[in-house]
């Protein structure tokens, strides 16, 4: 009898039990013996030149174990003040209002927060550079980072050439002529600003120094190997003197790639000879960790009568904060994602990150992706509404087809964008019209906007192996996040062609596990889940190998089924996988190499980054005398390439869908003019609630490409690129003028339904 493939199906997450009966282990929940508790000095000043520190108070009092400041941080050869990993810890400036200035380790929390106030700090307050548009000024005061000359006086001030944090441009094509040819053309500016991830769990390490030469960390980060080459770097700690323990992730999206407290706890638990744990408050992580930054971006676009794109142009900057960003300019991004979903014959974006005295920023799920939509998906939409022509028909016009050279010259893979506008032109959100009901007097329209990302081509590796009782042991290097190794288990389950309940995880640290890349970049499955296909797959061969020796026949002639190796022409010759087991381990059994196999991905072995097409289609209705904004139905159609587990996938696509509703109507950091924030908690921060969401639907589309497992494409980030931009869309259908700001509040519809008339 044929078995059903596990590939495909519905499974519970396998992480849910433990996590439900709070048995799941996070990094704020690690005791060690003897552990001190940690607390941060924060910087209360934007930007502010640091003329002394006298903890000497502090480090007197009773169960105070120990005081870091930015004397005790090792000199490093590559030291580099525009990297925010350098800057965990404010040395001769503070750059931002939160940024840690001194740390203490004691016996509890309660007493740590008594001695951070006996410290006792100098400063000289500096102008603070609260915006793009200060930053840029003429007469601009640089965010500092480079010493000053010793011979400095009061009054010198850094120029403005210190806010320029990166810049590219993007051209290609006879601009004037694209115009020209144009029949419309549109053009708006677009703002969004400073969003948190809202996981649940701020940010916790804990650290102790085991041997003299060798130290233990346990963080909740998203990329283990990272986070350790990330003290590495900063601390100048050799990499055998390092294990990265991960724990449990409660939620990252981005912002715990690295773990940017881990060196701090290190450094603290050196001086204070134990254990120390630091468990940031909620203000603090919100202070002090990874937002996404503030965007402002200004598009031109033109189209032919016919509804042929013609031409693109502007200008895209990202207030960065206080750093540079690890992989170039974030701005280059924004401009990538405008370009890379629709073909122009002409474009020139200009892009700039700006330095601004705020944190620095990190990862936000599909960074600048969902900021680029929001401008580039409304201009779409303009053209389209001038036009005449039905919205999804005017991108279906315009869209990237495969095969044919992209912006970058390169060949677009294939992809099913055109699948996702079709599925969403044919449900009934599109067919059917919404109309204002007499009764309630709302004004109701709809909209929908597409997103592009591609799947995480990053370097994975994986080990497998048969235990006692013929169980399978995977052992990779990566974290499980969003139920990623129920995935992992179905795409090995379905090669060895046994129960997924028979394969289990062993989480490994950095120096007993294999190389993994971050557990993110919509990578986990596309990269990881190779890794993990290849190891089975050999595994797979070397049972169906051995297992056909024992039974006197051709490895042809037999199958694995779930518990053993069966001829295929005699099921009743069989030898269970138990027994493999017991003959690879006797101990005087050299007939035999051990049951171990690997498998990789990346380099030559991944090749390809699949597009990953992910369309919105909403539906809203706004109440004309308060502006208030209701989601009355929202559709996420996604091409996932294969669903490993389809109800994990569309967990993804939900959860993207209220994030980019939070962005649409609720969410923005806010500061005050000296800096400082505003709302960093989560009452004044608002993100949606259940409340506020309608039920949510999504279409699973399974279009081929790409050399993920079983065809599987990334599916993380996707989703979260368009529900913002397709309710931006929605409320300009509703009420007829459009808002070029997020989040479009009660007060910004209002002024804007004022405005209009």
């Amino acid at each position: 009898m044929s078995r059903l493939p596990v590939v495909g199906q519905r499974l519970p997450m396998r992480d849910g039990g433990s996590k439900a009966r709070g048995e799941a282990v996070f990094a704020a929940d690690v005791r060690l013996p003897n552990m001190a508790h940690a607390k941060l000095l924060a910087s209360p000043h934007a930007h502010a030149e640091i003329l002394s520190i006298d903890a000497s108070a502090a480090e007197k009092m009773p169960g105070v174990h120990g005081v870091v400041t930015r004397a005790d941080i090792p000199a490093v050869a590559g030291y580099d003040p525009y990297d925010r990993s350098h800057g965990f810890m404010a040395r001769r400036f503070a750059t931002y209002v939160g940024q840690p200035i001194a740390a203490v380790a004691a016996d509890d929390p309660f007493i740590a927060e008594q001695a951070l106030k006996a410290i006792r700090i100098e400063y000289r307050v500096l102008p603070t550079v609260g915006d793009m548009a200060t930053a840029l000024a003429d007469d601009a005061v640089a965010v500092s980072h480079d010493p000053w000359p010793d011979d400095r006086s009061d009054e010198d001030v850094p120029t403005v050439q210190g806010n320029d944090a990166g810049h590219a441009e993007f051209q290609r094509g006879d601009l004037e002529a694209r115009w020209a040819e144009a029949d419309v053309v549109v053009e708006n500016a677009y703002r969004i600003p400073m969003l948190y991830q809202g996981y649940i769990e701020p940010h916790a390490v804990c650290a102790h120094w085991d041997r003299a030469d060798h130290v233990g960390v346990w963080a909740c980060v998203q990329s283990p190997f990272g986070a350790r080459n990330m003290i590495m770097d900063v601390l100048g700690i050799p990499a055998g003197s390092i294990t990265m323990r991960t724990t449990e992730v409660g939620g990252a999206f981005g912002a715990k790639d690295l773990g940017l407290f881990s060196p701090i706890a290190v450094l603290l638990a050196k001086k204070a000879r134990r254990p120390v744990k630091l468990a940031l408050s909620r203000g603090d992580d919100m202070r002090t960790a990874n937002p996404a930054p503030a965007v402002e971006v200004r598009l031109k676009m033109g189209a032919t009568a016919e509804g042929r794109l013609t031409a693109v142009a502007g200008t895209a900057h990202v207030a960065v904060g206080a750093f540079r960003t690890y992989w170039g300019p974030a701005s280059a991004s924004v401009c990538g994602m405008i370009l890379h979903k629709y073909r122009f014959s002409a474009f020139q974006l200009k892009a700039q990150d700006v330095f601004t005295n705020h944190v620095g920023f990190g990862s936000y799920r599909a960074p600048m992706a969902l900021q680029a939509a929001y401008a580039i998906e409304s201009l779409v939409d303009e053209l389209s509404l001038q036009l005449g022509i039905d919205p999804i028909e005017f991108r279906e016009k315009n869209l990237i087809r495969e095969d044919q050279p992209g912006p970058t010259g390169r060949e677009v893979p294939a992809h099913g964008g055109f699948e996702v506008l079709e599925a969403l032109r044919t449900h009934e959100i599109w067919t059917s019209s919404p109309s204002s009901d007499s009764d309630d007097g709302l004004l109701r329209g709809k909209g929908m906007a597409l997103g592009l990302w591609g799947s995480g081509a990053f370097p994975a590796s994986a080990i497998a192996k048969i235990e006692k009782g013929g169980v399978v042991r995977i052992i990779i290097g990566q974290v499980d996040l969003t139920g990623s190794y129920t995935a992992l288990a179905q795409i090995a389950a379905d090669v060895l062609g046994i129960s997924p309940e028979r394969i289990v995880f062993g989480r490994s640290d950095t120096s007993r596990g294999p190389h993994a890349s971050v557990s993110g970049g919509s990578s986990t499955i596309y990269s990881m889940g190779l890794a993990v296909q290849r190891a089975t797959e050999d595994l797979r061969e070397l049972i169906l190998e051995r297992g056909s020796q024992q039974l006197g026949l051709e490895k042809a002639a037999v199958r694995l089924d779930e518990s053993a190796v069966v001829a295929i022409e005699d099921p009743e010759k069989r030898c269970d996988l138990s027994t493999l087991y017991d003959l690879e381990s006797h101990l005087f059994t050299s007939e035999y190499e051990p049951y171990v196999a690997r498998g990789a991905s990346g380099g030559d072995q991944l090749r390809e980054s699949a597009p990953c097409f992910a369309g919105t289609a909403v539906q809203v209705a706004v109440h004309p005398a308060t502006g208030r904004v209701w989601l009355e139905r929202l559709v996420t159609a996604q091409d996932v390439g294969k669903a490993i587990n389809p109800m994990s996938v569309e967990g993804q696509i939900h959860g993207a869908a209220v994030q980019g509703a939070g962005a649409a109507l609720w969410e923005a950091m806010e500061h005050d003019g000296e800096g400082r924030p505003m709302n960093a908690n989560l009452l004044d921060y608002r993100m949606p609630t259940t409340a506020d969401m309608p039920r949510l639907e999504s279409i699973l589309i399974e279009v081929g490409g790409g050399d993920g497992p079983f065809g599987a494409k990334g599916v993380g980030e996707p989703p979260v690129i368009a529900p913002a931009a397709a309710i931006a869309n929605a409320v300009a259908d509703a009420i007829g003028a459009r808002l070029t700001e997020m989040p479009m509040t009660p007060e910004r519809v209002w002024e804007t339904l004022r405005a209009d008339t």
